[in-house]
């Protein structure tokens, strides 16, 4: 995941951190134009067409024509290519970290300056530099100028339209499933902070750099736990430059609408400025990755109306390779995606407790889901932005598919980003900020995949008493926490919270209570409006038929 420069109130500046954009361009390829002062309206008003791809830079636009034949280009005048086998890239710089500076003098040792704007550049590097140019810390998405994939005129758009779960209770019971401490056990696996066991071993890793063994290690440990849960898993490879890689997918197949698709990305790569070594890779991309695993593993025994996928991308850091991998499958194929949720960078804060929904204004559909599940279900806040670049979002959004990235607010002021010092130790005080995240993404799944009505034998075990299980989320909590069950019959019954001494602390309901899916708040606050003590406390609820109880962790 690229760094990038905020904005103190809610919007980005256009100039954010380093970006670099790999693609394979043959001389003879449609080409690569610069034209001043133009924006990607212009140039396409009738919205994304893979034969089109255009990036806003300082001073004006970069565009692909990816259909016309020869050196010819449609809206300007191309590049001349320096090398017959040259791969291009657009690199801006990280503000936070000055290698502005840095950037001109490294970017000549790799290949050839083609355009050099105020703060970014066009190189284009031959192939037997591309390693040279991978060691370099940048961070790099594709300036795709080879042919769109066969099939890219009929790509179908759909307007994102939430299956939305009306039953708030049902939701509630599914995020209810959510498990910090299995949030934290990924990335501390993947991450090289704890071991994990594969094919009967106990295993370590130090880097899930491209090229590694512990990168292709932690690939198949992920999906050997997907497949575990009940997935038809599937490695999907491609190759970077000489470099073998693997997407890992899995997919459940929906029962009204199997032919659409909801898709949850991360990355699983690493990069440190040692990276062939050490490049733990805690925040970036650990967090992501462990929040896709987890959102699968809750979503392993729930039906949808829409198929869902869990992707897990390589090659992310060497210009979202595997992204474009897939969305160039899924176009040729011709699958519909009814929008993708990409996780990347979620587990730090500093001085915002929140988080970023970036994505474009043709999908506001999609964000808006998003930020209305972060106001419903979590304590954190969150801006949507709409300059869209540097992650895995951005290969879907050119193709024309409804996508947001979901990032912690403060992920520029991260100083170990891309560094041997990205370790679960440097986030390991403000993770609990990556389970906030993780819930609203796995409502907005609820809301657009369409999650159906979830049962006694879809939610933890219900007592022996007869009375139906609780679901605490979020747990630990501050300041309010909701309680869900579902009622196989109305009756009467009294939901209260109780402190680790056993007196009554609040009562939440007593009376009739309705048959069907229901949640309930506790604010934090006792029955005189007075706010409870930080410490352990039970929910209970009585009914006529027995008796539930769930401790849950307030802390203030």
């Amino acid at each position: 995941m690229p760094s990038r420069n905020l904005l103190p109130a809610t919007v980005r500046c256009l100039l954010p951190c380093l970006c670099a954009l790999l693609v394979a361009a043959a001389a003879e390829g449609s080409g690569l134009a610069f034209l001043p002062d133009a924006r990607p309206e212009q140039v396409r008003p009738e919205g994304p067409d893979l034969s089109v791809l255009t990036w806003q830079v300082p001073g004006g636009l970069l565009v692909a024509d990816r259909v016309a034949p020869g050196a010819t280009h449609r809206y300007g005048a191309p590049f001349t290519p320096a090398t017959a086998d040259g791969e291009w890239y657009l690199v801006q710089p990280k503000g936070h970290r000055g290698e502005a500076a840095l950037a001109p003098a490294a970017l000549a040792t790799v290949g050839h300056v083609h355009l050099a704007l105020d703060g970014a550049w066009v190189v284009e590097v031959p192939r037997d530099r591309l390693e040279a140019f991978a060691a370099l810390d940048l961070c790099r998405e594709r300036l795709q100028l080879d042919a769109p994939p066969a099939g890219w005129d009929r790509v179908r758009r759909v307007d994102v339209l939430p299956r939305a779960d009306k039953d708030v209770g049902n939701k509630t019971l599914f995020l209810s499933r959510i498990d910090q401490d299995a949030i934290f056990r990924t990335i501390k696996e993947i991450s090289g902070a704890a071991t994990f066991d594969y094919g009967g071993t106990a295993r370590t890793v130090a880097t899930r750099y491209v090229s590694t063994a512990g990168k292709t290690l932690v690939a198949d440990y992920l999906a050997s736990q997907l497949a575990a849960w009940g997935y038809t898993v599937t490695f999907d490879p491609f190759m970077a430059s000489t470099i073998s890689c693997r997407n890992v997918i899995a997919t459940k197949v929906g029962t009204v609408a199997p032919s659409e698709y909801f898709v949850v990305v991360g990355h699983y790569d690493s990069m440190s400025q040692t990276a062939a070594t050490v490049a733990p890779g805690a925040e970036d991309n650990a967090s992501g990755t462990a929040l896709v695993m987890e959102m699968a593993r809750i979503a392993a025994t729930a039906g949808f109306d829409r198929s869902v996928q869990f992707v897990l991308v390589d090659a992310e850091e060497r210009g979202m390779l595997g992204s474009q991998h897939f969305v160039n499958d899924a176009v040729a194929e011709g699958r519909t995606i009814a929008g993708a949720l990409v996780y990347d960078m979620a587990a730090f804060w500093s001085t915002t407790y929140g988080m970023h929904i970036e994505g474009q204004t043709a999908w506001e559909s999609l964000m808006q889901v998003m930020a209305a599940n972060v106001t419903a279900f979590t304590d954190i806040s969150f801006v949507k932005d709409y300059y869209s670049w540097g992650s895995d979002h951005v290969p879907f959004q050119q193709a024309g598919i409804p996508a947001f990235l979901a990032i912690d607010y403060d992920y520029d002021l991260y100083a170990p980003y891309h560094r041997s010092t990205d370790t679960w130790s440097a986030i390991s005080a403000t993770a609990p900020l990556a389970t906030q995240i993780c819930r609203a993404g796995a409502a907005t799944l609820a809301d657009v995949a369409g999650l159906q009505p979830l049962y006694v034998a879809d939610v933890p075990q219900a007592p022996a008493s007869g009375a139906p299980a609780l679901g605490i989320a979020p747990n630990p909590f501050n300041p309010r926490v909701t309680v869900a069950f579902r009622l196989e019959a109305p009756g009467n019954g009294t939901l209260a919270v109780f402190d680790a001494a056993g007196r009554r602390v609040r009562t939440l309901l007593s009376g009739a209570l309705p048959a069907g899916a229901q949640s309930y708040t506790w604010d934090g606050n006792d029955d005189a409006g007075r706010a409870a003590a930080s410490g352990v406390y039970a929910c209970r609820l009585d009914l006529a038929n027995g008796t539930a109880t769930a401790p849950m962790t307030l802390v203030r």
